[in-house]
């Protein structure tokens, strides 16, 4: 056992020591950046449904930096998938009795494209299979020895998990067909004493809810009687307003697209090779540990099931399970290969000839697992990534409390940041929601006057002020906010200089309209715009002001690898339009030999190489990273109220009032997760 655990711990420090060299340094859109503003933060809501993540992270963040708590969740998320490739490499080894195959089922998780992703963020995926690892290895240590003592430890590292995340349930199957095979009997499962352990190791599992069950009873607007709280704490923990019509929910139409997206992403993270492995495991578990063989093919099946069928934004993710079941399944193979060419036979019976055979295939095996990380880094890498804080830095430029209230209505994937940009970037910052400020406007408006602050809105909540007002309130486009447009960008790329433009399906609140994308196409190819086959992904990339050397138009993801003036270019596009509405690492990429230069979004996505050779600035366009300007409704006077005691109380007590109004505290819905949102 000893020298399983010393591969197990070397796998996972070289998993930690790649996720460390990729890791986001800050802040991020969606579910990230509501993680990294709620962490620290000391309410709590009721939709913060991961109680255990978040009872794991809050001290790691305090402890780690304080200061900068994004970057410290992010680290959080990579030691937990190093734990979780550690244990999993231990479990492989430990199954097929081969440090070879554990090695490769560790790496082969570790350096697969999804997890990779959601390990240089913060998120609860990486904590939620080193639970299900955990799990699994308690269900080994229990079919070595079946003991009371193991059962209860596996109950508990399970129920534990239903902290972190729901989606534990679909592990139960499983699990209960694994002690079926592996018990004494099923009368052992059953003695009142192991019952009665098991429902209270549910119960203080349970109990780990207690807070949000709290946040709940104790807020204002709880409902009257224990029934309709105890409903209401239920309808948020598991955001049932939504969730229960996107279970199931894909139209039978999609079904065969739906599998060409979950044969897409296999290949993804494992290749044709990395499948074909797990094929030849799983026929080695069914001949050498038989219930291994059906936890590894239920667990794969229900997961896959449910991320097909579950009609979300991000079902990506919802496939990871079924990644580490392929990836334990890899190893197995491995461990299958290497014991049929070991075997002595009539053609081979020297004792040299087999073992160099077993090393031929441990090599191949272990250098095809760290093919795959060398090919998935420079796509996986975000270390320089800051896209994010960027954006909102941009929209809250010269704001701060003396001059300006910042109301936003936006993407709530963008929100989020603005919401961590407040609470820990920006300080000064003051802003609110338009939707808990509209039904007093007026007063918020003449609040802010009389201190001598402008209302800067975002575009949408703009829109929205000036079809409930008319020309009651003067909104006026910000000068300090230029946004250079489409056809302008592209009209700006040196002429004669290498560049790619990525054009995907754009979101639905930022359409993309076809004089404004012609008009950009004829200013960067010179007029010279090749007949397109638009589809969900178009790439052009050439010379600007020339024709294009590439373009290429498709509904289904694709890799392009060419040159333009003798750079090596690759396009990779890693996402499953229109299934996935938002992914934490982009839609695609652009490299440069081993460097990423861009990541492809919806929308448009464009970058150039300057004379100096460096990569420009990414450019968005119809997108979430894409700048927007900003408006204003400006202060009737500049000046705050004259000097003098009595001014100065009135002041003082307009400051109160608008804080008391602005609510700078954390809302209802502040650092409220919106994992898979429904695909529009």
């Amino acid at each position: 056992m000893a020298h399983r655990i010393t591969a197990a711990a070397a796998v996972a420090t070289v998993a930690f020591w790649a996720y460390t060299q990729t890791l986001l340094p800050g802040v991020d859109l969606g579910d990230t950046g509501g993680f990294q503003a709620a962490v620290l933060w000391p309410e709590v809501s009721a939709r913060q449904a991961y109680p255990l993540y978040y009872a794991l992270a809050r001290p790691f963040v305090a402890a780690a930096s304080p200061g900068n708590p994004a970057r410290a969740l992010n680290l959080f998320s990579a030691v937990w998938a190093a734990v979780a490739v550690g244990l999993l490499t231990l479990l492989c080894a430990s199954v097929t009795r081969s440090l070879a195959a554990g090695t490769a089922a560790g790496l082969l998780l570790a350096f697969s494209y999804t997890f990779w992703t959601q390990a240089v963020i913060a998120e609860v995926y990486t904590l939620h299979l080193a639970l299900v690892s955990a799990s699994l290895l308690a269900l080994y240590a229990y079919a070595a020895r079946p003991t009371r003592g193991r059962l209860l430890l596996f109950y508990g590292i399970y129920a534990a998990g239903f902290g972190n995340h729901l989606a534990m349930i679909l592990l139960l199957p499983a699990c209960a067909m694994f002690l079926l095979q592996t018990a004494r009997g099923w009368r052992d499962l059953l003695r009142p004493r192991l019952v009665l352990a098991a429902l209270a190791i549910a119960l203080l599992a349970a109990l780990q809810y207690a807070p949000n069950f709290m946040a709940v009873w104790a807020s204002l607007t709880a409902p009257a009687s224990w029934s309709e709280r105890l409903a209401s704490f239920w309808f948020d923990t598991t955001k049932q307003d939504w969730r229960a019509t996107m279970v199931f929910g894909v139209h039978p139409a999609e079904t065969a697209d739906r599998l060409a997206m979950w044969w897409f992403d296999a290949r993804q993270q494992f290749g044709v090779v990395g499948i074909a492995l797990a094929l030849v495991g799983i026929g080695h578990l069914w001949r050498t540990a038989l219930p291994w063989a059906v936890l590894a093919l239920s667990t794969y099946v229900l997961n896959t099931l449910f991320a097909l069928t579950y009609n979300v934004g991000d079902s990506h993710v919802f496939f990871l399970p079924g990644h580490l079941v392929t990836a334990f399944c890899a190893g197995a193979g491995a461990a299958g290969a290497i014991r049929v060419w070991g075997e002595p036979c009539q053609a081979r019976p020297a004792d040299l000839t087999r073992s160099a055979l077993r090393l031929m295939v441990v090599v191949l095996v272990l250098a095809y697992a760290g093919w795959r990380g060398w090919t998935t880094w420079p796509a996986a890498d975000r270390h320089l990534d800051r896209r994010g804080e960027q954006l909102i830095a941009q929209l809250a430029a010269g704001l701060s409390d003396r001059n300006a209230l910042l109301v936003a209505q936006m993407n709530w994937q963008l929100e989020n940041v603005l919401l961590y940009t407040a609470r820990y970037l920006r300080p000064d910052l003051v802003w609110a929601r338009l939707g808990d400020v509209m039904p007093h406007w007026p007063f918020l408006v003449d609040d802010n006057h009389r201190l001598g602050r402008d209302l800067v809105l975002t575009p949408q909540a703009a829109a929205e002020v000036l079809a409930a007002y008319g020309p009651s309130f003067p909104v006026v486009e910000d000068p300090a906010l230029a946004v250079t447009p489409f056809p302008e960008a592209a009209a700006q790329v040196p002429r004669g200089m290498p560049y790619v433009l990525g054009i995907l399906t754009p979101p639905a609140e930022h359409p993309l309209d076809d004089e404004t994308l012609g008009a950009a196409l004829d200013a960067l190819t010179g007029g010279n715009v090749p007949a397109r086959t638009p589809g969900a992904y178009e790439v052009f990339a050439g010379v600007a002001g020339e024709r294009p050397q590439i373009y290429r138009g498709a509904d289904h993801p694709f890799t392009l690898r060419f040159r333009v003036l003798d750079e090596p270019l690759t396009v990779r596009l890693d996402a499953w339009l229109p299934f996935d509405t938002f992914r934490r690492a982009g839609f695609g990429h652009v490299l440069r030999g081993r460097d990423h230069i861009l990541i492809v979004e919806r929308g448009v996505s464009l970058v150039w190489l300057s004379p100096d050779g460096r990569p420009s600035p990414p450019f968005y366009a119809a997108s979430d990273f894409a700048r927007q300007p900003r408006y204003r409704v400006p202060a009737a006077t500049l000046q705050l109220a004259s000097s003098g005691p009595t001014a100065r109380g009135r002041s003082l007590f307009e400051e109160m009032r608008l804080a008391r109004t602005l609510n700078r505290g954390p809302g209802s819905n502040d650092g409220e997760d919106s994992h898979s949102r429904p695909s529009p």
